[in-house]
């Protein structure tokens, strides 16, 4: 939450997902542990504002400054079915696609800015897998697996 918005307890928020489909009128969120409900939501720029049941005035959207405002993973919308959460990824098996040779597991993922990279540990050591179009071929969360093209160069043969 960045800040109140006038004086009827709207807050002025960011939103991860361009569609803020998590943040519209009737759906579940929490802020600091407690559930509410949007009672109303409006775009303004790149921003949000909110007004949250339970939460009434200036100085008690005040006093929420900077904390964040949450949903449960299965109250989600998700935007497409090809969608997840970074830490769903953790723990997947992680395979070549053209000989199902396994890397490992996913232990980290690092969010550089320009993509992703998946942190791959297995018996071959440790392998940074660029999450990019061109690289993973398949998530499948349910399946605990992820399918890869490396690009050339990515995996030490060697080994």
């Amino acid at each position: 939450m960045l800040r109140p918005h006038a004086l009827r307890g709207e807050m002025r928020v960011l939103v991860y997902s361009p569609t803020a489909r998590n943040v519209q009128r009737g759906r579940p969120v929490y802020l600091q542990g407690v559930r509410r409900t949007v009672e109303q939501a409006r775009a303004d720029h790149d921003q949000w504002i909110l007004k949250l049941s339970g939460i009434g005035g200036r100085d008690a959207v005040e006093s929420l400054r900077g904390e964040l405002l949450e949903a449960a993973d299965n109250d989600v919308l998700r935007d497409d079915d090809e969608s997840y959460f970074v830490h769903e990824l953790i723990g997947l098996r992680v395979v070549v696609s053209a000989d199902s040779r396994e890397l490992g597991r996913v232990v980290e993922v690092l969010q550089t800015g320009a993509n992703d990279v998946y942190v791959i540990r297995g018996d071959g050591g440790e392998v940074l897998v660029p999450a990019i179009a061109e690289v993973i071929d398949r998530i499948d969360v349910s399946g605990g697996l992820i399918s890869i093209t490396p690009l050339p160069g990515l995996l030490d043969e060697s080994k």
